[in-house]
């Protein structure tokens, strides 16, 4: 059968109309020029019916796309396979890392309200024994600051025995507890506050 020869008419171009003769659809994109799409020799015109089987597009996971794009005969492939092997690995430590410091953080968070929490416990007790002192005078100022109550001899004689154990005392100025407590033990008498 040969193919009809026809004119363009009104700006139509030749495949157009060879095609609009034959009954077959313009394609669906334009073609680049040069390149012909030709059906196979069991290619039928008519639409495929639903008694055809369809195609099943099969799923993979990303591990499986990485494995066997990892034995893939094309360099350029396998090359695309460790880079994204590569980030898969960096996305995965960001992602650990992040869910650590989340961790970490939530765990600060809830030692910081359980300390705030006995914080206001002890705050709460605290001023409770304040107002059982008041209530039974006991908040007066009892405590007396170091060497209050004793003469000057006393601290004369304080620092002179100090001198003489191998301590050392400053001439004038507060004399240490330790000095105090080791002349009263010599002394045999009770430390003042």
């Amino acid at each position: 059968m040969s193919t009809p020869t026809m004119a363009p008419v009104n700006g139509a171009n030749r495949a157009a109309l060879l095609r609009a003769a034959k009954g077959t659809p313009a394609p669906k994109h334009r073609m680049p020029m040069g390149i012909r799409v030709t059906a196979g020799p069991n290619a039928s015109t008519t639409p495929a019916t639903s008694a055809e089987p369809t195609p099943v597009e099969v799923e993979r996971t990303t591990e499986e796309l990485l494995r066997v794009a990892a034995g893939s005969e094309a360099v350029r492939t396998r090359k695309l396979a460790e880079k994204v092997t590569g980030l898969v690995a960096e996305l995965t430590a960001r992602v650990d890392a992040e869910e650590t410091l989340r961790r970490e953080r939530e765990a600060a968070e809830a030692r910081h309200r359980e300390l705030a929490e006995a914080e206001a416990e002890l705050a709460s007790k605290l001023a409770e024994v304040r107002q059982k002192m008041r209530a039974t005078g006991g908040d007066s100022a009892v405590s007396a600051s170091y060497g209050r109550g004793e003469t000057a001899a006393e601290r004369a004689a304080i620092r002179q025995w100090a001198l003489a154990n191998g301590y050392e005392v400053r001439d004038r100025g507060r004399i240490s507890r330790e000095i105090r407590e080791a002349f009263a033990a010599a002394a045999g008498s009770e430390v003042t506050q």
